[in-house]
């Protein structure tokens, strides 16, 4: 079940794992076999990759309290895992990180190390959106110190790249996201590899279009779809792309990256000159972003000027509104002080500020 949903046969890894669930359920005498609820793990994890997340969310919720009733704490700690991603995909980073937190508490307590390292992976993204980057960090500190753990193993790299740009480090992030995506596709995991491309996009990366809905292409999974037509409008510079993805996204309840995508949306219509279409994305940006409370990324950052920043200049902007010095924005993003120097006072003219202590307030951001 777990291997067809990361191949990209979600609906065959949904149904499969409901048959060996009915099939384990009627064996008079189970022998050594693992718990029931394993076949339930497995078939929300391929839910989840197939976009149906309430669905996730209703059989893991009733898988985790079963497994609490049973004692069985190694399924309780994959039911857990598995809400706290489909938590994250929802938007809902204070729920995921309280998931991956509960996850994590429950493996420390009983030994299992390679399914923490998955919880601290998904609490540290979590805490990195939720703005709480020492925390972040902590939670990575502890996962340096744990064996590897093969399994899932791609989609560790997750928690690593938002802890590096919660960090103020965004190059090392999109390079990590972007050099285990290439792994993930060359292994054929295409869950992993979509999940990977899209969160090397939505940290800032370009060109990675073409990989991502060549993988994509390979999936049944609607999730997947969306998440390679974000990105393919998101590089064109598409606005009736984006506003398409946003609804994809939403439809889907993705609503942090329906979000983001109104937001690209709303600035590529105004660079069009297109300012009533702007003003009415940002206005849906702003709604969605409202039902994902505490979240911070940074397609997120947005302005109410008349111009929008590009990539690069939010990209600038943001780190210098962290306090970030132009040297040290130059060595994080391999270019030089001058060109740091440059993005931020084009930033500082469509912003109508003209010093860094502004920045944070001119970009909404906290």
């Amino acid at each position: 079940g777990p291997a067809l949903a990361a191949v990209g046969r979600t609906a065959e890894g949904v149904t499969t794992s409901a048959e060996g669930f009915r099939e384990h359920a009627a064996l008079a005498e189970p022998l050594a076999l693992a718990h029931p609820g394993t076949h339930l793990v497995n078939q929300a994890y391929a839910l989840v990759e197939a976009g149906r997340l309430a669905e996730a969310d209703d059989l893991a919720t009733v898988g985790y309290e079963v497994a609490g009733t049973d004692n069985v704490p190694i399924a309780q700690i994959w039911f857990a895992l598995v809400l706290g991603k489909a938590a994250m995909l929802r938007g809902q980073a204070q729920e995921s990180r309280r998931w991956y937190q509960e996850g994590a508490s429950t493996a420390r307590l009983h030994g299992f190390r390679g399914p923490l390292r998955i919880a601290l992976s998904g609490q540290a993204s979590a805490d990195a959106v939720l703005a709480q980057g020492p925390a972040a960090s902590e939670a990575m500190a502890e996962s340096g110190l744990l064996p590897p753990y093969p399994f899932l193993g791609h989609d560790q790299a997750v928690g690593p790249a938002w802890t590096a740009w919660a960090e103020g480090d965004p190059a090392r992030a999109r390079a990590g996201l972007v050099a285990e995506a290439e792994a993930a596709t060359t292994s054929h995991n295409v869950a992993s590899a979509v999940w990977l491309w899209h969160d090397a996009a939505r940290l800032g990366a370009t060109h990675v279009g073409p990989a991502l809905r060549a993988v994509a292409a390979r999936s049944d999974s609607p999730l997947h779809a969306a998440r390679a037509a974000h990105v393919t409008a998101l590089e064109a510079g598409d606005a009736d792309g984006l506003t398409a993805a946003t609804d994809l996204l939403e439809g889907l309840g993705t609503l942090l990256f329906a979000a983001e995508a109104a937001s690209a949306a709303s600035d590529a219509h105004r660079r069009a000159g297109r300012q009533r279409l702007a003003t009415n994305l940002a206005h849906r940006s702003a709604q969605l972003a409202a039902q994902c409370p505490d979240v911070h990324t940074p397609a997120l950052v947005r302005t109410e000027g008349s111009v929008a920043l590009t990539a690069r200049e939010r990209e600038v902007a943001s780190l210098a509104a962290q306090g970030t010095s132009s040297q040290d924005i130059a060595d994080r993003l391999f270019v030089s002080i001058r060109t740091v120097n440059n993005h931020l006072q084009n930033a500082y003219t469509k912003l109508g500020v003209n010093r860094r202590d502004q920045l944070a307030a001119a970009l909404g951001s906290r």
